[in-house]
């Protein structure tokens, strides 16, 4: 009967697969805090509040003195009357299904008008109202409330 020692992994297996243990580590890592970023954002700009009543396009002339304040987000164009905007572009869904959507908080706007597309939208959200819309699929919607302060 002959004894055989057991032959152990040499450090330089060890080593190997330690190596390839952190260089997976480290794109799952980055994958992980980029999901619980948009998760948190999608969370935090999801705001809750009546919905905006929507009105016709408002008559050009009635701007005259101060025309409305247009920008471009996202291949969608914005108008406000009055107060200060932020938006971002959350995404929802995973890997290869991922979509993107816009949303958008504004201070106290009066009207908020929204072009996706073909359409326009125009909503109605009051005087020194806080608003938030949002533009699924091209299609947008309007609370009136949000947090963001300008």
């Amino acid at each position: 009967m002959s004894w055989r020692r057991a032959r152990l992994p040499g450090l330089p297996v060890i080593g190997m697969i330690a190596f390839l243990m952190l260089v997976v580590s480290v794109p799952l890592t980055s994958i992980y805090a980029t999901w619980a970023d948009q998760r948190a954002m999608r969370s935090e700009w999801a705001i809750q509040g009546p919905p905006c009543p929507v009105v016709a396009r408002p008559d050009p002339a009635k701007f005259e003195r101060q025309p409305l304040k247009v920008f471009q987000y996202g291949g969608v164009s914005f108008s406000r009357r009055f107060g200060h905007v932020s938006c971002v572009s959350p995404s929802e869904g995973v890997l290869s299904e991922r979509v993107t959507y816009r949303v958008c908080q504004f201070t106290a706007p009066a009207l908020v008008g929204v072009s996706a597309g073909e359409n326009a939208t125009y909503f109605f959200t009051g005087v020194g109202r806080k608003a938030t819309v949002t533009v699924r699929g091209g299609e947008p919607s309007c609370v009136i409330g949000g947090w963001f302060a300008g």
